[in-house]
C-alpha cells in the first residue's frame, strides 16, 4: 500500500508538470519520453523523435521498451512502455502505447497511462535526397485514461520532416529528421519546441542514431541529447540507449561551430531498451523514381 501511495505521487508529479513542460529544456524532453509510442528506432522513428517516414501499408509493429525513471525509497523505478502500430495506407499509421511504472522488485502498479498516436505523410515524391513531411500527434488522457471530454486529453502535434540519403548504396543510408511541435489543451497552445537528429541504417542489420530534444534557438539553455544502437534479425530488433545526456553549445559564430565544440555532461545520463516485432503483410511500396 505504501508504494502505491509513491507512485500516486509520482504520477501526479509527472501530471502537474506537463503544464510547464514547453518552458524547460529537461522538463520537454521527460515529456516526450513519457507520451512517445514505442517506435521501430531508426525507421519511422529515431529514438523518441517521430520521423516522416512511415510503416507501409498493411504492416504492424509490436514493441516493448523500459527506461530508468529515478528512485524512490531506495528502489529504482522503471517506466515501461507497449506499443502496437499499424500501417492503415502507406502514408497513415496509428497506434495505442500502455505505461506502467514498476520497481525493480518486480511490484507492478495499478496505475498505468493510455496514449494513442497517429501521423499522416502528406508529402513524399521520392525515397531518397528529396525531403518527406507529415504531420502527427500524440493524445495522451489525463483522467483515468478516459477519451471522452476533449479538455481532459493533453494533445501533442507535431510536424515532421525527413530526408534520407544513400551512401554509396541504398544498403547503406543516412537520414537526417527536424521536429516542430507544441502541446494543446483545453484549446490552449503552448510554446513551440524542436528537435532533430540523425540515424544510420546498415544493411537493414544495424542502427545507430543520435537526437537532441527541447532545441531552443532564442535560448542558450542547454539541450537533451539521447544516443542508442539497434540490431535487427529479420522481424525481431532489440535497441539500447542513453538518454538525458546534457548538451551544452560551446563557443562560435554559428552553430555548427558551437555543436561541434559542446559539453556533454553525463552525470545524470540514463539508460532505456527495446525489444520488437515486425509484422510484414503488405511489404514496403515501390520506390519512386
Amino acid at each position: 500500500m505504501k508504494k502505491r501511495w509513491l507512485l500516486i505521487l509520482v504520477v501526479l508529479t509527472v501530471c502537474a508538470g506537463l503544464a510547464f513542460a514547453q518552458s524547460d529544456d529537461s522538463a520537454f524532453a521527460l515529456f516526450k519520453r513519457t507520451i512517445t509510442p514505442v517506435m521501430r528506432w531508426g525507421e519511422n522513428g529515431i529514438l523518441t523523435v517521430p520521423k516522416a517516414t512511415t510503416l507501409g501499408r498493411a504492416n504492424f509493429f509490436v514493441g516493448a521498451m523500459g527506461q530508468e525513471a529515478g528512485t524512490l525509497q531506495g528502489l529504482k523505478l522503471y517506466l515501461t512502455s507497449a506499443s502496437v502500430m499499424a500501417g492503415t495506407s502507406d502514408d497513415v499509421e496509428l497506434g495505442y502505447t500502455r505505461r506502467q511504472l514498476i520497481w525493480e522488485d518486480l511490484y507492478f502498479s495499478n496505475l498505468s497511462m493510455d496514449t494513442f498516436h497517429m501521423k499522416a505523410r502528406f508529402f513524399n515524391i521520392a525515397d531518397y535526397f528529396i525531403p518527406q513531411a507529415a504531420l502527427g500527434v500524440n493524445a495522451v488522457s489525463l483522467v483515468d485514461n478516459k477519451f471522452t471530454d476533449r479538455n481532459d486529453i493533453l494533445f501533442n502535434p507535431y510536424l515532421t520532416v525527413t530526408s534520407t540519403i544513400p551512401l554509396f548504396t541504398t544498403k547503406m543510408l543516412l537520414s537526417v529528421t527536424a521536429v516542430g511541435e507544441t502541446i494543446m489543451n483545453k484549446d490552449a497552445l503552448g510554446k513551440y519546441q524542436f528537435s532533430g537528429g540523425a540515424d544510420l541504417n546498415l544493411f537493414n542489420f544495424l542502427y545507430g542514431f543520435a537526437e537532441i530534444q527541447g532545441f531552443d534557438p532564442s535560448s542558450t539553455s542547454s539541450e537533451v541529447l539521447n544516443v542508442g544502437a539497434k540490431l535487427r534479425l529479420g522481424f525481431l530488433s532489440a535497441g539500447v540507449g542513453i538518454f538525458n545526456i546534457k548538451l551544452t553549445p560551446g563557443e562560435g559564430t554559428n552553430y555548427i561551430d558551437q555543436y561541434t565544440s559542446s559539453i556533454l555532461d553525463l552525470a545524470n545520463a540514463n539508460y532505456m531498451a527495446t525489444m520488437a516485432i515486425d509484422i510484414k503483410l503488405g511489404g514496403k511500396a515501390p520506390a519512386k523514381k
